[in-house]
């Protein structure tokens, strides 16, 4: 099954019914994210994710679309137009990403 199928225009997701919407930047997708988006899905609703942007986003908005489709637990993809108001669990995830990787390099490095 080809998931990018399952990325949808924001209009066509605003009309199902017994949706479960969830927003996020999701840059980079983390394992944390997956495990969070399969906790969150309920069982007989539909699970829609809208792939937010942050301020300088590694990935662009459509790749990240594409990888939070390929999972399992998620019905439908929709791409937000601008940074959503309240992603502040998503952007700590990222931040601990980021520091985690930086941290691991200069032990590396020796610097």
């Amino acid at each position: 099954m080809d998931t990018r199928t399952k990325i949808i225009p924001l209009e066509k997701a605003r009309q199902l019914s017994g949706t479960v919407w969830l927003s996020g930047h999701f840059d980079p997708l983390l394992a944390e994210h997956a495990r969070n988006l399969r906790h969150r899905a309920a069982p007989g609703q539909t699970l829609v994710i809208e792939i937010t942007n942050p301020e300088n986003p590694l990935l662009p908005q459509r790749a990240r679309a594409e990888l939070v489709a390929a999972l399992e637990s998620v019905d439908y993809v929709v791409l937000g137009n601008g940074a959503n108001s309240d992603n502040s669990d998503d952007t700590s995830i990222t931040e601990r990403f980021i520091e985690h990787v930086l941290n691991r390099h200069r032990a590396e490095s020796g610097t």
